[in-house]
Formats: structure tokens, C-alpha cells, sequence
């Protein structure tokens, strides 16, 4: 499948004014309640998935655990579009556990014998909330981020904004968020994904 969002970051104050928000522009959020998601990010000792173009998850959302395997993908200005493969486990460290599925036939071709190790952990108190027109069936998926990095003994915290588009909705519509978006003085565009923010922190620790 592939990933099509919208990343902002904004400050705390901003955050809990997003939390109340009802409506953007002429589109309603429809508020979902909110989630909390556990993200492991792993790769081989010699990085052999980051330098074969992906990064690799393990996430932990309501109960459901599964890999996630995502291209790295420049992103323009606030719009990010990438590949995205699901493995469905309870043995993220144990390939040979794994569901006999194009996706993980795909990864174990890509890390071969090579061990996968835990990089960092990241933490989400996650707000979601639909994006629809009056009286029309949603077409994005608003998530208003409370984010933790731990890295070591290196930590981070971050609200980030993202607006990822449903199967249900067209790219145009995401394209004109944007726009709206660009009146919003809390909030700027976050070209660098989690996944590359873990990472610096990881070196710098």
C-alpha cells in the first residue's frame, strides 16, 4: 500500500487548542477518542534495512502487534508519500516465525541471516479524529501526536500533527488541506518522519 500524509509539528499551547478544535475550514473532525502506541524501531546490526531504503517497526496499538515496513521517501514540504508493507506477529525477532506472506518473504530477503536488534522506542498518546464533508463519508484521518523518543538514556518529546489520506478519499482532497493549512500559524510543516528524529537523537546519544 501506499502512505499518503500530511506531518506538522506545533507547540504544547497549540496542541491543546487542536484538542477542542470541531472543524477546519468547511470540513468537520469528527473526534475518535484517543489511543496509546508503542513503536520499537529495529534493524540489523550493520543497518542492512535502513541501507536497503526502509525503515522497520514493531507497533503496539490496541492490543494488535505487527512490523511495519516503510520506504524512505523525501518528502515535499509537508507532503509525505511512502511504500508501506504490514507484517502481522507476535515474534517481531524471529523471521522464521513470521507469516508465509509476500510482505515477510520480502523483509527476510532484504535482512537475510542477519540478526534484528531494537534501535528506539517511540511513544504516542494519539488524539484521532475523522475529516469529512457535511453529510459525506470520511476521506482523511487526523492524529494529533503527544510523541516520546527514548534512545538510551536520551529523551525527546514532540506534539506533531499528521493527516493521512483513507481509501476512501482522493489526493486532491488532501491537497486542498494543505492549503487550508497554510493559514494555521501554529502549526509547520515537518518534513523529517519520526524514524529520522529517532535517529539523530540515537547519535547524538
Amino acid at each position: 500500500m501506499i502512505e499518503i500524509e500530511l506531518k506538522y509539528r506545533l507547540s504544547n499551547a497549540a496542541a491543546q487548542q487542536w484538542l477542542r478544535r470541531q472543524r477546519l475550514g468547511p470540513y468537520i473532525l469528527l473526534a475518535l477518542g484517543s489511543k496509546q502506541v508503542t513503536d520499537t524501531y529495529l534493524d540489523t546490526p550493520d543497518n542492512v534495512v535502513a541501507r536497503a531504503g526502509y525503515a522497520l517497526r514493531h507497533r503496539q496499538k490496541e492490543g494488535k502487534k505487527l512490523l511495519q515496513l516503510k520506504r524512505l521517501s523525501p518528502a515535499s514540504h509537508s507532503l509525505h508519500r511512502r511504500q508501506e508493507l504490514h507484517i502481522f506477529t507476535e515474534h517481531p525477532f524471529m523471521p522464521g516465525r513470521w507469516p508465509d506472506t509476500p510482505e515477510a518473504r520480502f523483509l527476510r530477503q532484504i535482512i537475510g541471516d542477519a540478526p534484528l536488534q531494537p534501535l528506539f522506542t517511540l511513544q504516542q498518546q494519539r488524539h484521532e479524529a475523522h475529516i469529512s464533508q457535511p453529510n459525506a463519508f470520511p476521506f482523511a484521518l487526523l492524529s494529533l501526536d503527544d510523541v516520546r523518543w527514548l534512545a538510551g538514556k536520551r529523551e525527546a518529546r514532540a506534539w506533531e500533527l499528521e493527516i493521512e489520506l483513507l481509501p476512501s478519499g482522493h489526493e486532491a482532497q488532501l491537497r486542498t488541506l494543505a492549503t487550508l493549512l497554510q493559514d494555521e500559524p501554529d502549526l509547520v510543516p515537518q518534513p523529517i518522519t519520526k524514524y529520522e528524529r529517532g535517529l539523530a537523537m540515537l547519535s547524538r546519544a
